[in-house]
């Protein structure tokens, strides 16, 4: 499994998310998909053939896995516009449950505000 971090968050967030967690995370900024529009992250991501999981605050990629199935599989986080440290705090309680989610198979797995 390996987790790209769409262009709205922190590029400096996957190499946390490789040093607490242990996962392989990448931003897009480091793939040279930055710019990339949404459906061509998304078919990128369809067909690396690394179950790729796409984390992003961004809507069109829920209705994307919606109307054209996984892969790839989408954490969505729904906590709006917070600091790093409190998107950080967030992820520390509630990525483990929902890494486990993914590995289950869910497609889409919600990350809020606790």
């Amino acid at each position: 499994m390996i987790f790209w971090l769409n262009a709205q968050l922190p590029p400096s967030l996957s190499q946390w998310l490789t040093d607490t967690f242990g996962v392989n995370a990448l931003a897009l900024r480091d793939l040279n998909l930055r710019e990339a529009q949404d459906i061509d992250i998304f078919t990128a991501a369809k067909t690396n053939g690394l179950g790729t999981v796409i984390i992003t605050k961004d809507r069109d990629f829920v209705d994307l896995v919606i109307s054209q199935g996984v892969p790839p599989q989408i954490l969505w986080l729904t906590c709006g516009n917070i600091s790093n440290r409190d998107l950080k705090r967030i992820f520390i309680s509630a990525f483990p449950e929902a890494l486990t989610l993914l590995e289950q198979g869910e497609p889409i797995v919600e990350i809020g505000r606790a």
